[in-house]
């Protein structure tokens, strides 16, 4: 009888304990989560800013030069700054991917697990936008006439419009699976 209540106590602690391990484990993912998230907010603010001045560098203003480079000298602040903008979101986006990775590297539900694999996949085909964009704007700092320059932003709008399709399609299914999951996500 005593060894079977010690069985039962053993038991009763291991099972405890595993709660314990488990809710701290799923309390350590949601702080990752809450922390990528902040990290996605500022992101989403600088890419609006970009895709500000991709778009008034690029359009109508790029389509009215006559000069190649005196346009590009005319506005070499403004394409420093999409520069910076490009590689600090290069930077905040593998912050929030580690932030996704970590988490889910943790004993969670298998449901979570599978939202946080989608936004480190997502985070991973949005920093190659940044990648592209950054890469674009020093190509096109580079380039010596319009023939080039118009080379370049269709290349870069395909490979970016493609990209960001890959992006939104993996967000939308992370989307998804909290929406399917609501007690799961309830925090989320």
């Amino acid at each position: 009888m005593n060894k079977m209540r010690v069985t039962i106590w053993i038991m009763a602690c291991l099972a405890v304990g595993l709660s314990f391990a488990c809710g701290g484990q799923m309390n350590e993912a949601n702080n990752l989560v809450d922390e990528a998230n902040i990290i996605i907010k500022s992101y989403n603010e600088d890419s609006l800013k970009s895709g500000k001045l991709v778009t008034d560098l690029l359009g109508e203003n790029l389509k009215k030069a006559n000069d190649l480079e005196e346009y590009k000298k005319e506005n070499k602040a403004r394409f420093d700054e999409l520069v910076q903008l490009s590689e600090k979101l290069e930077l905040s986006g593998a912050n929030a991917t580690t932030k996704f990775d970590r988490a889910s590297k943790l004993k969670l539900d298998d449901k979570f697990k599978d939202y946080l694999t989608l936004k480190v996949q997502e985070m991973n085909k949005r920093s190659e936008i940044d990648k592209q964009t950054t890469a674009f704007v020093k190509g096109f700092l580079e380039a010596k006439d319009f023939e080039k320059v118009d080379d370049l932003i269709a290349d870069y709008n395909k490979k970016s419009a493609d990209t960001q399709k890959g992006a939104d399609d993996l967000m939308n299914k992370a989307n998804q699976i909290t929406r399917d999951n609501p007690a799961i996500f309830k925090g989320n």
